[in-house]
Protein backbone atom coordinates (compact mmCIF):
# COMPACT_ATOMS: atom_id res chain seq x y z
CA UNK A 1 0.00 0.00 0.00
CA UNK A 2 1.13 3.11 -1.01
CA UNK A 3 1.24 6.17 1.41
CA UNK A 4 0.91 10.24 0.00
CA UNK A 5 2.77 12.40 2.29
CA UNK A 6 1.00 16.07 1.57
CA UNK A 7 0.52 18.19 4.46
CA UNK A 8 -3.20 18.94 5.11
CA UNK A 9 -4.68 22.11 3.30
CA UNK A 10 -5.20 25.13 4.89
CA UNK A 11 -6.51 28.61 3.89
CA UNK A 12 -4.35 31.35 5.49
CA UNK A 13 -6.68 33.99 7.19
CA UNK A 14 -6.37 37.64 7.43
CA UNK A 15 -4.69 37.89 10.47
CA UNK A 16 -2.13 35.47 9.24
CA UNK A 17 -1.47 37.40 6.37
CA UNK A 18 -1.19 40.77 8.24
CA UNK A 19 1.14 38.86 10.59
CA UNK A 20 3.61 37.91 7.66
CA UNK A 21 3.80 41.14 6.32
CA UNK A 22 4.53 42.93 9.33
CA UNK A 23 7.49 40.14 9.80
CA UNK A 24 8.58 40.77 6.63
CA UNK A 25 8.37 44.60 6.84
CA UNK A 26 10.34 44.46 10.73
CA UNK A 27 12.80 41.73 8.93
CA UNK A 28 13.85 44.28 6.63
CA UNK A 29 13.88 47.51 8.74
CA UNK A 30 16.24 45.00 10.50
CA UNK A 31 18.41 44.59 7.72
CA UNK A 32 18.56 48.49 7.04
CA UNK A 33 19.43 49.09 10.39
CA UNK A 34 22.50 46.61 10.31
CA UNK A 35 23.30 48.36 6.80
CA UNK A 36 23.05 51.76 8.12
CA UNK A 37 25.57 50.31 11.50
CA UNK A 38 27.76 48.83 9.42
CA UNK A 39 28.50 51.88 6.92
CA UNK A 40 28.75 54.14 10.00
CA UNK A 41 31.43 52.11 11.81
CA UNK A 42 33.54 51.09 8.78
CA UNK A 43 33.71 54.92 7.51
CA UNK A 44 34.56 56.10 11.05
CA UNK A 45 37.56 54.13 10.50
CA UNK A 46 40.86 55.84 9.30
CA UNK A 47 42.23 54.80 5.56
CA UNK A 48 45.43 53.15 7.77
CA UNK A 49 43.00 51.23 9.51
CA UNK A 50 41.00 50.51 6.47
CA UNK A 51 44.12 49.20 5.02
CA UNK A 52 44.64 47.06 7.71
CA UNK A 53 41.48 44.82 7.76
CA UNK A 54 42.26 44.82 3.42
CA UNK A 55 38.98 47.21 3.08
CA UNK A 56 39.27 50.28 0.54
CA UNK A 57 36.70 53.34 1.00
CA UNK A 58 34.87 52.64 -1.75
CA UNK A 59 34.04 48.71 -0.90
CA UNK A 60 32.32 49.73 2.17
CA UNK A 61 28.52 50.07 1.07
CA UNK A 62 29.32 46.67 -0.69
CA UNK A 63 30.57 45.12 2.08
CA UNK A 64 27.97 46.17 4.72
CA UNK A 65 25.53 45.34 1.88
CA UNK A 66 26.87 41.65 1.34
CA UNK A 67 26.85 41.42 4.97
CA UNK A 68 23.54 42.11 6.01
CA UNK A 69 21.89 40.38 3.13
CA UNK A 70 23.45 37.25 4.29
CA UNK A 71 22.12 37.66 8.04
Amino acid sequence: MAYLNTPPSRSIGMGARIYDAWSTYRGEQRQNALYRETTRQLGGLSDRQLDDIGVSRHDIEQLARGQTIMR
